[in-house]
């Protein structure tokens, strides 16, 4: 019981920090491991770091989306949205000189 507390409370402490930044499996599993007194084990983790990019991917493009839905939902929340501004698909994008003179 003890390793399984020890083992949430180092995890989320150390992934705080890394979930959007992609590559950071490595970093996450070393700090997990000797966070819980396991560093020893760190070697039967490098087969699951050899796909680890594949899987990253997916997992850190999960992540950033659920930092937006999440900005997205306090802002609508709050009020503070501007709703023709998000609905309009050209928003962001920057003109150039010769494009607004045409």
């Amino acid at each position: 019981l003890t390793l399984i507390v020890m083992s949430i409370i180092v995890v989320s402490i150390s992934s705080l920090g890394i979930a959007g930044i992609p590559g950071t499996a490595t970093m996450a599993a070393s700090v997990g491991l000797s966070g819980t007194g396991l560093a020893s084990l760190f070697p039967l983790v490098n087969p699951i770091l050899a796909i680890d990019p594949i899987i990253d991917m997916p997992r850190t493009m999960l992540n950033v989306i659920g930092s937006v839905t999440n900005a997205l939902m306090v802002d609508k929340s709050l009020g503070q949205i501007d709703l023709s501004v998000y609905n309009d698909p050209n928003a962001g994008n920057e003109t150039t000189a010769t494009e607004e003179f045409e």
